[in-house]
C-alpha cells in the first residue's frame, strides 16, 4: 500500500482535545515507542472492549 494511503477497512477522522491531553498522549506514545495514532486506537479499542464486556 502506498505511504499515506489507508486500507479500505479503516476510516480517517478528526478529534478535538485539550493541548495538555495531546501532549500527555505524545509523551506516553514516545515512551512506548509507538505512534500517537497507534496509542489512541489502542486506548479506544480497550475502552470499547471493556464497555462491550460489561453488557
Amino acid at each position: 500500500m502506498p505511504q499515506g494511503k489507508i486500507s479500505e477497512s479503516k476510516v480517517k477522522t478528526t478529534i478535538v482535545m485539550e493541548k495538555k491531553l495531546k501532549s500527555s498522549l505524545e509523551i506516553i506514545a514516545k515512551e512506548e515507542i509507538r505512534s500517537l495514532n497507534n496509542l489512541m486506537v489502542s486506548i479506544l479499542t480497550d475502552y470499547v472492549k471493556t464497555r462491550t464486556d460489561r453488557n
